[in-house]
């Protein structure tokens, strides 16, 4: 799409948005962060879809283009298609000049990817309620510093007014600093002790055996609420970014006056999102943990590397793609992970430029006795170095950017490549094509 079209698009579709938001006025939820954010928003829809009318925006719609789509419920990503263009700004006239059956709660995403592109988004849907995930140092190319980031996402929770509820996770210390200007009533959330909604006695319970019968995987916690707790397991979820996302899910519902025992119940139900540490079945009884949605951040990779390293498992790879969007700390980054990769994979496969660092680090590491480290320029013959490699009770993470595409070579070890539609991220007719 043009840049001149573009902007004309961005302006008709973000101008009617906001009058569908006047005249509807559904409670808007918003969710920031550099991490967490699509997990977070689903979390939050499981708790509170049984009690009204709600929404969550579709995929990750969470940009200037996006947003609009999400209010208009518009299937499909953001397209560079005339045709798309002029059917959703066709969607969005019916729903503002008709009686259309609009939710009552609206959870959406909100993403900056530079300086300013907040205020667009919240004058749009200023949030009733606001959660911010985390910041990190994200899409550092667009943005001065860490500090310019951190003033970017505080504008969601500075935006709240008095009689709404800013959602913080505490653990973070960026974000404990946007604490300053808020109106609205705060609570945290996170698993030290001074979190409001805190988890305790952590524990995640994966073992690749017999999982030609049944994927058995868990993450166990006891929520804590006011010196009350209860105990939550997670069937078929793993990570501690999870974890978080149920957390910021349970203070929305205690602000709805849902009690600890309805929480929990509700939380049994939590499903990982396509591409977010997701666990499924792979090629000769092996396990794949599908973190391809994203990895804008090292913090990301962490993540998702000591949900392989809990995994119990013959052996576990790690297939790591490009951390992209990392600005002047990209080879730095790529470095620190690759020192440290072997405390958490027996193997390791990178692909992409920036990844080649983390392969060239991982060979130095003196615990390379009985390791692997090995850098692919193709993605076919990763996929074929891979496929060769993986045997029964072996567990395989998979992860890199959104630009790595690195759903491809989830989809060529899956089980039943036919379920990849299902299971995977950018599996529409656009993406597929890309």
């Amino acid at each position: 799409m043009k840049k001149i079209l573009k902007k004309i698009v961005e302006i008709v579709t973000l101008s009617l948005s906001k009058r569908i938001i006047q005249k509807y006025k559904p409670t808007v939820i918003a969710v920031t962060g550099s991490v967490g954010k699509t997990s977070t928003k689903d979390a939050v829809f499981l708790m509170l879809k049984d009690l009204t009318k709600v929404r969550k925006s579709r995929d990750s719609l969470n940009s200037e283009l996006g947003l609009p789509l999400a209010i208009a419920d518009f299937k499909g990503g953001v397209n560079t298609s005339s045709v798309f263009w002029i059917k959703a700004i066709l969607k969005l006239l019916k729903i503002l000049f008709t009686n259309f059956r609009f939710p009552e709660i609206l959870v959406l995403e909100m993403g900056a990817d530079q300086p300013g592109d907040l205020d667009k988004l919240l004058k749009v849907a200023p949030p009733d309620i606001g959660i911010i995930t985390s910041v990190r140092k994200s899409h550092l190319k667009n943005f001065k510093n860490p500090s310019q980031i951190i003033k970017e996402k505080r504008k969601l929770v500075e935006a709240i007014k008095e009689e709404g509820l800013a959602v913080l996770c505490g653990d973070d210390e960026n974000v404990l600093k946007m604490t300053g200007k808020i109106k609205a009533k705060i609570v945290t959330y996170g698993f030290t002790k001074d979190n409001l909604i805190k988890a305790k006695n952590i524990k995640f319970d994966c073992e690749v055996k017999d999982i030609d019968k049944k994927i058995k995987c868990s993450s166990n916690f006891k929520l804590y609420s006011n010196n009350n707790f209860i105990p939550v397991r997670l069937e078929n979820v793993l990570g501690k970014s999870q974890v978080y996302a149920c957390l910021a899910a349970s203070a929305v519902g205690f602000h709805y006056d849902y009690n600890l025992i309805q929480i929990a119940d509700i939380l049994k139900k939590y499903k990982s999102p396509k591409g977010r540490l997701n666990v499924l079945k792979g090629i000769e009884k092996s396990l794949i943990i599908d973190d391809t949605y994203n990895a804008s951040t090292p913090l990301s990779v962490y993540v998702a590397l000591d949900v392989l390293k809990n995994v119990k498992a013959k052996k576990r790879i790690a297939v790591l793609g490009d951390m992209l969007e990392l600005g002047s700390q990209e080879i730095k980054s790529h470095k620190k992970i690759g020192k440290k990769i072997f405390d958490y994979a027996d193997i390791v496969f990178t692909y992409g430029q920036a990844a080649k660092h983390i392969t060239t680090e991982a060979k130095k590491n003196k615990k390379l006795k009985n390791k692997l480290a090995e850098h692919f320029t193709s993605r076919r013959k990763l996929i074929k170095t891979l496929k060769d490699l993986i045997d029964k009770e072996m567990a395989v993470l998979v992860k890199g950017s959104q630009g790595m595409r690195m759903e491809k070579i989830t989809k060529e070890i899956l089980f039943n490549k036919k379920q990849a539609k299902n299971l995977l991220v950018r599996q529409s007719k656009e993406w597929l094509k890309k």
